[in-house]
């Protein structure tokens, strides 16, 4: 089973200033098996959008092109692969959004749908991911 990072993951991971850095490649350097990190679409565009955000990054904001070749860095790495949408993705997500309250329905519950329809463990440092009891999730410290 592979893991399915989320964004703030990948953030720490091609961001050595930022806090969760040093635990995010502690956990990468426990991974083993080609394949054995996965990162969805929605994932890679999140973290283009806060690494290349000024009012989130300040003096530590990256350009696009600086972006890219943190993010081909990454994916040279075998231990990393890009998944594609689960086909069942659809029904899993819709019942993970339909007990939510007003406002909640937002990324997150669209990536625990992702590893639950894909079969993959969701690492994180967001403890917010609690709430979907159906969820292999590991949360890092």
């Amino acid at each position: 089973m592979s893991a399915l990072i989320d964004v703030n993951v990948l953030v720490a991971l091609m961001h050595a200033r930022d806090r969760h850095s040093r635990n995010a490649v502690t956990w990468v350097e426990e991974a083993t098996e080609p394949g054995a990190i996965a990162i969805c679409r929605v994932v890679q565009m999140g973290t283009l959008r806060i690494l290349t955000s000024s009012a989130i990054m300040r003096e530590d904001t990256l350009t696009a092109t600086e972006f890219w070749g943190g993010w081909d860095r990454v994916v040279a790495d075998d231990r990393f692969g890009q998944v594609a949408e689960p086909s069942t993705l659809d029904p899993v997500w819709r019942s993970l959004t339909s007990g939510l309250p007003r406002g909640s329905a937002g990324t997150d519950a669209y990536l625990a749908a992702f590893a639950i329809a894909g079969t993959h463990r969701l690492t994180t440092f967001d403890q917010g991911f609690r709430r979907f009891p159906e969820l292999d999730l590991e949360v890092l410290a």
